[in-house]
């Protein structure tokens, strides 16, 4: 393999959005659709990230593969995030069951989303969840994820599923739970289950 003996990539901020670089590599993100979103890059060593004519730099010397595959990941966490402050993303989970009707409902004041009657159940299965970062909706058999952080939004939505989960039973029979089917930015469908 080809040794580099300097990386360096630019990254475009755009206009509308405003990115502060504190010590140690902590980034806030803002924008009209969300923020101020904080990221903690502490942990990427060897990586200098700096602000310069409206551009976000990384650069490295001599850089080994993991080290420019870090670099390109982080690139692609924060490309990702001044998307969703200009344009807010939607994961929507679809709730299903074949035995007993079990719903799904928004508790704001204790910051949790209860999934009641689920197998019959008498006490409703409970996640919580930061209202900051994500707005719950619930249309029918649909609940709608909407926020400007995807990683956030997809672990709330893997919580979900994961609370649902069922043992000691055939799970091709039941399949009962809350599953991801459609992931929206804007209009824009980036992925759906057909």
């Amino acid at each position: 393999m080809v040794k580099i003996a300097f990386f360096k990539e630019e990254l475009e901020i755009h206009q509308d959005v405003n990115i502060t670089l504190e010590s140690d590599n902590h980034i806030i993100i803002e924008g009209p659709k969300g923020g101020p979103i904080p990221k903690d890059f502490s942990h990427i060593k060897g990586i200098n990230i700096s602000i310069k004519n409206n551009h976000l730099i990384f650069t490295t010397n001599f850089p080994r593969n993991a080290t420019v595959a870090l670099a390109k990941t982080v690139i692609n966490i924060i490309k990702n995030l001044m998307e969703g402050v200009l344009d807010n993303y939607q994961y929507v989970s679809k709730v299903c069951y074949s035995h007993f009707p079990c719903s799904v409902e928004v508790k704001s004041k204790e910051n949790e989303i209860h999934v009641n009657n689920f197998l019959g159940e008498r006490a409703p299965r409970k996640i919580k969840y930061n209202p900051k970062d994500v707005n719950v909706k619930i249309e029918g058999d649909d609940v709608f994820f909407i926020g400007a952080d995807k990683e956030v939004l997809g672990q709330t939505a893997a919580n979900l599923k994961r609370i649902c989960r069922i043992r000691k039973k055939d799970p091709r029979i039941f399949q009962d739970g809350v599953f991801l089917y459609k992931i929206l930015h804007g209009e824009n469908v980036l992925w759906q289950i057909k």
